[in-house]
């Protein structure tokens, strides 16, 4: 049971062993494929994650429902040789985030419907955040900025989303409570800073204070108690701080660790609770395993694994333009023309992430750290020439030398024999190498 492994993992956490977990926050078919492989390799649970955006009753922006999410991971996971019990399947900002149009009682009825669906297709660890205003809360800044709603609210309307998931566990009877929470108020940009937010800050993104923490705390305990959710809460296994580590579009803050010196003090007066770190993308080794050790023992990571799926995909663009460029007969994907045709054509996913000359965003819209590609690989064009790079590249073959000058890091791999030159085997092997980093960087290692 979930219930079962993460409360063991906070007691090992808690008993002085820096013990953590990676989730997997992705619906992309590519990194889905490499987790689930890597965690099969390493003989670990594969936490898998998606947010309400991706994936949600009208199928999000990757064509998903939660049920057909949960049935996807589930034959993936058959295809990789990883057993059913290990594949723990959870959400990532389920809330009011895609609704923000709406009032609040129609967000939150979508919500709730939401959660619902999810606890009904298998989620069982579930990240509670309806933390985002919607239309009817907070009148407009001037500016455009919506400042956070009182943390009582958000408390309010995280028991509501409790409430809606364990009357539908309760209709799980082989799993009845089965489930296990995270919440916060304190809750990090999705996806990472909008372009220039870093710049004006000096310190780069803000750390919860942990007088805001606490107080979240004990809102969410009052609320869950009125709503006769105490046996829920006992389940919540964790809450969203701040940690001070982001990106933005073109560059990263690192964690620092005495910055959150306060936060950590707090948690250890929590035996039940650990934090849960979001924005951890590009971030080093050992600054993804300071975090681990500061209590931040759940690390969500998504962008950066679409990211090393980009690189590898464009990497390949390349190598099939250097060989077949001069075959009359070879139709090339054009793979990163496309991607910037297709991304320009429908701006609705970048631009309010990416601001600047036509000259910057020819080039940060593709490229940038913020990976706002990563939400139009699901687009027909996207998939096409996708499709036709691989082919002309398993038919034509991949030359050594090649890979060697546009993947580096992967030759050597290739050259022992390792890893297959092929591309479906390159795309996966460059993600697999950010899924290492996090392995270690949560104490794990293959058994």
């Amino acid at each position: 049971m979930i219930t079962d492994y993460f409360h063991k993992l906070i007691s090992t956490h808690k008993s002085g062993t820096p013990a953590g977990i990676f989730a997997v926050c992705s619906a992309n078919f590519f990194v889905i494929r490499a987790a689930l492989e890597h965690a099969r390799q390493v003989n670990q649970p594969a936490l898998i994650e998606s947010t309400g955006h991706q994936v949600n009753q009208y199928r999000g922006y990757t064509g998903f429902t939660p049920a057909l999410f949960a049935r996807f991971i589930r034959q993936s996971a058959l295809s990789a040789g990883l057993d059913a019990h290990q594949i723990l399947l959870g959400t990532d900002h389920l809330g009011t985030g895609p609704w923000q149009a709406e009032t609040a009682d129609v967000a939150m009825k979508k919500a709730c419907d939401l959660v619902r669906q999810c606890v009904l297709a298998g989620y069982r660890k579930l990240h509670l955040d309806p933390s985002m205003p919607c239309r009817d809360d907070i009148p407009q800044h001037p500016s455009g900025f919506s400042p956070r709603l009182p943390v009582e609210t958000i408390a309010r309307r995280t028991a509501l989303l409790c409430k809606t998931a364990e009357t539908a566990s309760a209709e799980c009877s082989d799993q009845m409570h089965d489930l296990i929470y995270v919440v916060g108020a304190e809750v990090p940009v999705p996806g990472g800073l909008a372009a220039g937010d870093m710049a004006a800050n000096d310190n780069g993104a803000c750390v919860s204070s942990a007088e805001d923490v606490q107080k979240t705390l004990h809102a969410m305990a009052r609320a869950f108690a009125r709503g006769h959710l105490e046996n829920a809460w006992e389940r919540c296994v964790a809450v969203v701080a701040e940690t001070g580590a982001t990106f933005s579009a073109d560059a990263i803050h690192p964690y620092e660790r005495d910055r959150t010196r306060n936060l950590q003090s707090l948690i250890r007066r929590h035996p039940n609770l650990v934090f849960e770190a979001h924005s951890t993308d590009f971030q080093t080794q050992s600054a993804l395993a300071a975090m681990v050790q500061d209590h931040f023992a759940i690390l969500k990571t998504g962008p950066c694994l679409t990211f090393a799926a980009r690189e590898a995909l464009f990497a390949l663009a390349a190598i099939e333009a250097d060989v077949l460029g001069c075959r009359k007969t070879v139709t090339l994907s054009q793979l990163p023309a496309v991607m910037r045709n297709v991304m320009f054509k429908d701006p609705i996913h970048w631009k309010h992430h990416y601001t600047g000359s036509h000259e910057y965003l020819h080039h940060i819209t593709l490229y940038g750290f913020s990976d706002r590609i990563r939400y139009y690989w699901s687009r027909p064009e996207s998939r096409t020439a996708v499709a036709r790079l691989f082919d002309n590249l398993n038919r034509y073959g991949i030359p050594l030398p090649l890979v060697s000058q546009y993947l580096p890091d992967l030759a050597d791999g290739v050259k022992t024999g390792r890893v297959s030159p092929t591309p479906e085997r390159l795309v996966t092997e460059k993600i697999t190498k950010v899924l290492k980093i996090y392995n270690a960087a949560c104490g794990k290692s293959k058994k």
